[in-house]
């Protein structure tokens, strides 16, 4: 490990990179610094600079930079690559997905991208690019020390089913600590009895009517509705995931002006860390954490013919074990109405799974965003010291969590508590382990889809029959053909 130099081993410098590149390392965890007036003196701060090699001239690297930096073409991580990651993590596309399992083809609407994949490739490219120029590679622990991995249970309450909930309350009892329910008031505002059970849980908003706009002020007045009937009820909302798990700017414009911290939105992403996704409507990333979870439910089995709980639950508690393994967040989600409640089996097996793994933080994904939230906003630095010993320096040491420091030596990590706002260390005498990084899963596929004028219709049309017909708006023309077509269907279904 080649130290002898005065420049910071961290944080990385990033100059002219794209936004995806950023996205990417605050989920690491990894102190960087983004140069926004490229002065030398702004690159004193590090070692490593991050370029963009379509952005920053050879002449500009010379002038700027001096004989200590090493700079590293971003481009060059994925010159072989069929498409660019970094406008991929940045980009809002999602598709019809299938995974095979058990014999069953399951079919759900998702993020185009496996943001997750992505992601660790790139880590793992810019990881060895680092430790080539003998860089060393550091970064916050994902999880509160000396947690290894989280495991939540996501509830969506679409239906008025109150005697399912029941059913489901009792088989909740198990996980009710790690079990985080997202509400749609239009089916549960008026069952008080299940409004007074949640209200010892955490509970966040899904909405009123059960349905994402794509018009910004029907999402708005969506989410309000949303937000005014559970504070009514008790609540104090800050988390929502959105039905069907579509996301649009306009959703997360609205989910910005209430004040909520967090979203799980599948149709963005899955399978990964949290992020702040990138508007690139405004060209900022969103103040809103996207928390994502695995998108496959007991609900897309049943779609293809009954289904044993057994089948379910062992799908599911493979998906947990396969990620408590990589030390990736290991959440998932199912619902109550007409499912779960008729599955005990699931929760139960899904407490199993982890249970007696002290390793596993067993969380809310309330609490485990304003963790994120908190280790995000962590300002660090890594300073080469004489006799091959660093010193791990952080600004503004808050104790709120306890922290983690995280060392990777080609496949070995270390873990190390961080107790203070100075932690001096040297590699060699650090203990390291092997860890395993693999998540193995079934990878979804492209679902067949024709395109036809009848789903580009609904799309201009933004078709939907949850909204009541009363509700609907009429102050463009597309909301007036949706609004007539409507009227049109109520007339022919009184007739038959």
């Amino acid at each position: 490990m080649d130290n002898l130099t005065s420049l910071p081993a961290l944080p990385l410098l990033l100059w002219d990179t794209p936004p995806g590149l950023e996205q990417v390392l605050a989920q690491e965890g990894i102190a960087y610094f983004k140069v926004r007036d490229s002065n030398p003196l702004a690159f004193r701060a590090g070692r490593f600079v991050l370029y963009d090699g379509r952005r920053v001239s050879p002449a500009a690297r010379r002038a700027t930079l001096s004989p200590e930096h090493v700079a590293v073409d971003v481009q060059r991580l994925h010159e072989d690559t069929r498409f660019d990651p970094f406008e991929a993590l940045t980009r809002v596309r999602s598709h019809r997905a299938s995974w095979n399992v058990s014999g069953r083809t399951l079919t759900e609407h998702v993020a185009r991208y496996d943001r997750g994949t992505i992601r660790r490739k790139l880590v793992h490219r810019l990881r060895l690019a680092i430790q080539h120029e003998g860089g060393l590679w550091a970064r916050l622990a994902p999880y509160p020390y000396p947690y290894r991995s989280a495991f939540n249970f996501r509830v969506d309450l679409d239906e008025p089913a109150p005697d399912d909930y029941r059913r489901f309350a009792r088989a909740r009892r198990r996980v009710e600590d790690c079990c985080t329910h997202f509400v749609s008031t239009r089916a549960y505002g008026d069952q008080r009895a299940v409004l007074d059970d949640l209200r010892r849980f955490d509970t966040q908003s899904h909405g009123h009517h059960h349905v994402i706009y794509r018009d910004p002020a029907a999402n708005r007045r969506n989410l309000e509705r949303a937000h005014d009937v559970l504070v009514q009820a008790g609540f104090t909302p800050g988390g929502f995931a959105a039905p069907h798990g579509r996301w649009n700017a306009g959703l997360d414009a609205a989910l910005e002006d209430l004040g909520y911290q967090y979203s799980s939105d599948f149709q963005l992403a899955h399978d990964d860390f949290p992020f702040s996704p990138w508007r690139s409507d405004e060209r900022r990333f969103s103040r809103v954490l996207q928390v994502p979870i695995h998108p496959v439910c007991e609900g897309l089995f049943l779609d293809t013919g009954p289904t044993p709980g057994r089948v379910i639950a062992e799908y599911l508690a493979a998906v947990v074990r396969s990620k408590v393994a990589a030390g990736e967040t290991a959440f998932v989600y199912g619902h109550p109405e007409r499912r779960l409640a008729r599955f005990p089996e699931i929760l139960s097996t899904l407490d199993a799974t982890v249970a007696g793994n002290p390793l596993v933080w067993r969380v809310t994904l309330t609490a485990f965003a304003a963790w994120w939230r908190w280790r995000a906003e962590r300002r660090w630095s890594v300073v080469p010291r004489p006799e091959g010993r660093f010193e791990v320096q952080f600004d503004d040491w808050d104790p709120r969590y306890p922290l983690g420091l995280e060392i990777q030596r080609g496949a070995h990590i270390s873990t190390i508590p961080i107790q203070g706002p100075r932690t001096l260390l040297r590699l060699e005498d650090l203990v390291y382990e092997r860890r395993d990084v693999r998540i193995d899963l079934p990878s979804p596929r492209p679902a067949p889809w024709t395109p036809s004028l009848k789903a580009a219709v609904r799309s201009v049309l933004d078709w939907e029959t949850v909204t009541p017909l009363e509700e609907l708006p009429g102050n463009t023309w597309t909301a007036r053909v949706k609004k007539g077509l409507r009227h049109w269907r109520s007339a022919k279904s009184r007739e038959v």
